[in-house]
This record gives C-alpha cells, structure tokens and sequence, in this order.
C-alpha cells in the first residue's frame, strides 16, 4: 500500500507555516495592525492640590500678608538701586564698546588678539545684590594668555575709556585698573568691571602654568560663557 503524502493545508484549515509550524510573520504584524486600538485612559495619582475643590477645608485658609510684606521688604532691601544699576550699565557698555572697537581696528595694539567678549554674571543675569555693584566680561584671545599681555590689554582698555570721555572727565580720571589671577578689574567709587581673560578652545593645551594663566581658570571663564548661551 502506498501512501501519498500531501504539501500545504487543506482547504478550510487554520494558517500556518510549512510543515504546520506557526504562521509567517508578516501574517503576525497585519493581524496586529489591523487591530482596533484601545482607547488610552490616564490614571492620575492621589493629589491633595489637584483635588482640593471635591474636599470641604477643615479650618480656614491661613493669612500669610505678613509673609508675602516680609519677603517683598527682603526682595526691595537687596534689589540694586536705579543709580546704582545706571552706573554699572554706563562703565558696562563703555567697555564693550572699546572691546569692539580694538577687535575691528586694533591699530598698533599687537600684545595679544581678541577674538570676542560677551557680558555675563549677576549684572547680566538681572540678579545682581545691592551693594555689590560689579559686572563681568569675559574676553576670549585668539593669543596665548600672559600676564603681561593681559597687563597691556588693560591699560589699553582704561586708555581708550580716558580718552572716550561720555560720562564726564572727572569720571573718566576717577578709573582705575588693577590685574589679578582672573585678568583685570576696571572700576571706579560708583562701579567695577571685571574682565576675566580666556582663550580659544584650541589653545587650552599649550598653556604653560609658569607663562600663561592657570588653566582650570580659564577653562571655568569658558564654562561661563556655556552658561550664558544656556
């Protein structure tokens, strides 16, 4: 007797693969496309503020006047005064605007080369203290950063503001600039400007601690300005 063996399925029979293994895949996924979505229903936690209008309040709401009076007398006794913010933002535009003006036409200035400078800090930030009324500048050289250089670039600056005059001679004689670890300071009795000094990206591995500045302070004047474009 001889028996016939049979490919396929037959007719009427279930879906399935050759030898009666599990349907194809691409059978699986139109099934699956082809099934009606279940309508997404969001369950939200327990929240006492989102459901404080179903409750009826115990005792009633506290007064907090004298708070809200305590803070805004806080707020108003370390917001800066209009003078003080006027003279910070009057020594704040001179110096960019002498920043620009040597970065377009730097003349016979070959100490270092400045690539660009940008405010940033408290005064920039709208957070300044009353008191305190310094701003901070951060120029970037396209030069390594000496001391000396940085020296020049300084009494460069404080030339031009002397020179400029705008704010009055008096004023313009009462500045003063000073170096320090960071760069340099430009100020007066009113206001003060620090300039902190970086360099560009590229430079940052030739800096030599004994000829150049400290490498972890430019690198934190470079964060800086990362925080200003945040």
């Amino acid at each position: 007797m001889v028996v016939k063996m049979a490919r396929g399925r037959g007719r009427g029979g279930p879906i399935s693969g050759r030898g009666g293994g599990p349907p194809p895949p691409g059978i699986i996924l139109n099934r699956l496309q082809n099934k009606p979505k279940s309508p997404y229903v969001p369950h939200h936690p327990f929240d006492f503020i989102l459901c404080e209008p179903a409750f009826q309040r115990v005792k009633p709401a506290p007064n907090e006047d004298a708070f809200t009076q305590a803070l805004m007398k806080r707020n108003s006794d370390l917001s800066p005064t209009e003078q003080e913010q006027a003279s910070v933002l009057n020594l704040v535009t001179k110096i960019q605007n002498a920043f620009d003006t040597l970065i377009v036409a730097p003349g016979n200035f070959d100490s270092c080369q400045v690539d660009e400078s940008r405010q940033v800090g408290s005064f920039k930030k709208g957070t300044m203290i009353r008191g305190r009324n310094v701003a901070d500048i951060v120029v970037v050289l396209k030069t390594l950063p000496t001391r000396e250089c940085v020296a020049a670039l300084g009494n460069r600056i404080l030339e031009q503001l002397k020179s400029g005059g705008g704010g009055g001679e008096a004023t313009a004689k009462q500045l003063r600039m000073t170096t320090n670890e960071r760069g340099f300071a430009i100020g007066n009795q009113e206001a003060t400007v620090k300039v902190l000094v970086a360099t560009v990206h590229q430079n940052l591995r030739k800096l030599d601690p004994e000829l150049h500045f400290d490498y972890k302070i430019v690198q934190s004047h470079l964060a800086a300005l990362r925080h200003w474009w945040l």
